[in-house]
């Protein structure tokens, strides 16, 4: 076993330099190209200050920059914090601040979202001078990067990961992916996520070629997703990429993560696609990606677990006196071994309440992760739930807590609460003042119109949090309440807080056009509204969609108008009445011809099904 992320990487680029190490739209590099340009980086990273202990940011694109940087600060010696550029500027300037970075690395691209406060060394820049001091060694305890994550107390912390974790994660990963074709292993996942320490390592170390794209999304776009083999996903990405028929065609192995797996989801990712393994897996940033990890058989009947601890981790299911349960019986999990991070950055207080000494092993550490669990009788892993206010909503990892710091924050609101409905995160507020909203509302959101959101509210809070949250911990849809609900106790009943409305409110406008008729039944189907409920000047996100529906959304477009519309598209135009004027303006797309474009492809379709009867139904899975 390697002792550092990087090492195995390097070795492997001197075996096989001219290998392709990194496909992606914007470019691809070999493995030479990879080492070569990651070196000659490292080097003025470290004549600019960067070594052991010194925190690096990255604000890169997904591009293969974004690997030479990666790589480029791990030689180094110092350890890399993610900075997503397309995360508000408060925020990148809190984790810049909050972890001490002082050294930024960058391309022209990206350079306008650094925060001010650090030396900035941009990719691409001509270099006046000689680069100086040479990259150290690294050892096995030396920080490999620092992940943010969202906060309970309403600030994110900052996991502090240790190279001798991560290289033991990747270790166990080769005994349980042992046959797995890993020569397109995609890279869906941003950096600020540790999921992609597994896809981007699981590649480089093992001779494979990372898939760069710019996310799951956005797969049926790369024009390299048939070169992906092994995917990583969370669940609800891959029932959006089945619904809309989006799947890489040669991907043979799936790992799920991030979220809880079905096994009706399993059932159809054996149905419909090549895949021949299924995995299902478990890990908090703390204990270093996965920690359980196990395949899911094709013939199984009951649900998934998370599988059995990994090679690497130690395993622990306890009451709350710490003490081991039996299997069967629900117990929180504690997680130890080498996986286990360094703790908090600048956190001592909340590393002490989160980090403590395992009683069954003199020395050791172990991590306490509040989730609820029960080992199997055969020693697998089942996953309950939580037992605080965090939540994963589609993949991602939440604080509501740290949501609702940020609500009531802000000067509209009183008081506020946030949860998961459905697939939206929705918050409710009672608003400040004397108990009228900003345009005469009433607090428990009624007018001459009856109930509904206010519209100014909503525009000013949500403003307020995209400037200082990435756009999944923004709420889709505020609810405007006189008080909120309390418990006996006097605690918030998070279950009496009532269901969201539909859609924002206000005055309807209903579709008038042909083209806003045909949107406004798609956008009804795939978010199970009438049609004739259907605000044509409602973004897609505000009734309730996400990235996911706009997959299938793009299909469900492209078959109904027969021309091809793109997830990018989509984002351009994020409301009925603009992509009905983008449809008409740019098609022609008059009701004749739309009427006209669906007998067609009604026509190739039934052409198509009659050959594949013809031909005797021979295909894959």
């Amino acid at each position: 076993m390697t002792e550092t992320l990087h090492s195995e990487f390097i070795a492997q680029a001197v075996k096989n330099p001219d290998a392709t190490a990194v496909y992606s739209d914007a470019g691809v590099l070999s493995y030479g190209e990879l080492n070569d340009r990651s070196r000659e980086l490292a080097e003025r990273l470290a004549a600019d200050g960067a070594g052991p202990g010194v925190p690096v940011g990255i604000c890169v694109e997904r591009t293969p920059d974004l690997l030479v940087a990666v790589l480029a600060v791990l030689r180094t010696g110092s350890c890399y914090l993610p900075l997503d550029p397309n995360y508000p500027a408060d925020r990148l300037a809190f984790m810049v601040q909050d972890s001490g970075t002082r050294l930024l690395l960058t391309t022209p691209a990206s350079r306008g979202n650094c925060p001010p406060g650090a030396t900035v060394v941009v990719l691409g820049e001509t270099v006046t001078t000689e680069p100086g001091a040479k990259p150290v060694a690294v050892v096995p305890e030396d920080t490999a990067y620092v992940i943010y994550t969202s906060g309970s107390t309403g600030r994110p912390k900052g996991v502090a990961v240790r190279h001798a974790g991560a290289v033991a994660m990747l270790a166990a990963m080769d005994r349980v992916l042992e046959g797995c074709d890993l020569s397109g292993v995609s890279a869906a996942s941003s950096i600020c996520f540790d999921m992609s320490v597994m896809e981007v390592f699981n590649a480089l170390c093992r001779g494979g070629a990372v898939v760069l794209v710019e996310s799951a999304v956005h797969l049926p776009e790369s024009r390299y997703a048939d070169r992906i083999t092994h995917l990583t996903v969370v669940p609800s990405v891959m029932n959006g990429l089945l619904d809309a028929g989006a799947l890489p065609p040669n991907v043979r192995s799936i790992v799920f993560g991030g979220e809880a797996l079905r096994r009706k989801l399993v059932d159809r990712a054996y149905r419909e696609t090549g895949a021949v393994r299924v995995f299902n897996a478990y890990g908090p940033t703390e204990g270093t990606v996965f920690c359980s990890f196990g395949l899911v058989p094709e013939d199984g009947t009951d649900e998934p677990t998370i599988g059995p601890p990994t090679a690497d981790a130690v395993v622990h299911v306890l009451d709350e006196d710490l003490r081991p349960v039996p299997p069967g019986r629900p117990g929180e999990l504690y997680l130890g071994g080498v996986g286990v991070a360094h703790g908090y950055v600048n956190r001592p207080r909340t590393t002490a309440e989160r980090f403590l000494p395992d009683p069954f092993r003199e020395g050791g550490r172990m991590y306490r992760t509040g989730d609820l669990v029960e080992f199997t009788e055969d020693g697998e892993l089942r996953f309950l739930g939580r037992s605080d206010h965090q939540v994963k909503l589609r993949g991602y990892r939440i604080e509501l807590e740290e949501v609702e710091a940020r609500l009531t924050a802000c000067p509209e609101v009183r008081e506020a609460a946030a949860v998961v409905r459905g697939n939206r995160l929705v918050g409710y507020v009672v608003p400040a003042g004397d108990g009228t909203a900003p345009n005469g509302t009433a607090q428990d959101g009624t007018t001459q119109d009856g109930p509904r959101l206010d519209a100014a509210l909503q525009s000013a809070v949500t403003g307020r949090l995209a400037a200082e949250l990435p756009d999944y911990m923004v709420p889709a849809t505020l609810v405007l309440l006189p008080a909120l609900p309390l418990g006996p106790g006097g605690k918030l009943d998070r279950d009496a807080l009532p269901e969201p409305p539909a859609a924002t409110g206000g005055p309807l406008t209903a579709a008038g056009t042909p083209t806003e008729v045909a949107l406004s039944e798609i956008w009804g189907q795939l978010l199970d509204l009438e049609p004739s409920a259907i605000d044509v000047q409602s973004a897609f996100y505000d009734l309730g969609g996400d990235s996911l529906l706009l997959v299938r959304l793009a299909r469900l477009m492209t078959r109904r108008f027969d021309r091809r519309v793109r997830v990018p598209d989509l984002f351009s135009f994020r409301d009925i009445a603009s992509l009905a004027r983008w449809l008409d303006d740019e098609s022609g797309a008059t009701p004749e011809v739309v009427e006209s474009a669906r007998q067609r492809a009604s026509a190739r379709r039934a052409a198509l099904r009659g050959r594949g009867a013809a031909g005797g139904g021979a295909g894959g899975r």
